[in-house]
């Protein structure tokens, strides 16, 4: 897990640089999964709401806080520290889609501190209501900054991307039906996240 995390946090070596202005990198991969959530489609929606919560939902991410002047919305922006596991690697995302009404959020990571390995990530939430239930759909997307790299994602990252995502939606599952608040070491119900399609060696 740690090895993955390392290598889906560095796209970047350059302190705030922006994914527009990079190009697409190696091996570009993009992973959709679904989970079902035991919880109203508006009560699921206030976590993603929450832009600078994202720590009491996702594993990966030890402390959060927006550092926008906008709380939330299409350029929203907000500040992570990693894990422990991760030696205080940093993350910052933007949000560049935002559809209140379709309860869709995409965001993109445009800095990271520490780490190295990716060229470009972003990734997607939308909600879908399903009675008193929500269906929660997401893509990760990513590509490699080198051969080297690609790789690497070809021979296994993937395979471990896709634990990692899993586990991050799980999260959202977990807070959502309990309101405790997800860490590294939660135990998540990661087998209720469905694999719905993996698309490899994208090249836009």
């Amino acid at each position: 897990m740690k090895y993955v995390l390392i290598i889906l946090l560095g796209f970047f070596a350059i302190k705030s640089a922006t994914a527009q202005t990079v190009k697409l990198g190696r091996s570009a991969t993009e992973i959709t999964m679904e989970v079902e959530i035991d919880a109203p489609i508006e009560k699921v929606w206030a976590n993603f709401k929450d832009v600078g919560g994202i720590y009491k939902n996702s594993p990966t991410v030890d402390t959060s806080y927006v550092i926008s002047t906008i709380n939330e919305g299409v350029g929203a922006k907000r500040h992570m520290i990693m894990s422990k596991a991760f030696k205080g690697a940093i993350l910052e995302e933007e949000n560049q889609i935002w559809d209140e009404s379709e309860r869709y959020q995409k965001f993109n990571a445009y800095t990271i501190y520490k780490v190295q390995g990716i060229q470009t990530m972003g990734g997607d939430f939308r909600l879908t209501a399903k009675g008193d239930k929500t269906i929660l759909t997401s893509t990760l997307n990513y590509s490699m900054k080198n051969k080297v790299f690609g790789m690497m994602n070809g021979m296994m990252g993937r395979k471990k991307f896709k634990k990692t995502w899993a586990s991050i939606l799980a999260g959202y599952n977990y807070y959502s039906e309990t309101g405790i608040r997800v860490t590294e070491n939660t135990a998540l119900p990661i087998e209720v996240v469905k694999l719905l399609e993996v698309k490899k060696n994208l090249t836009k």
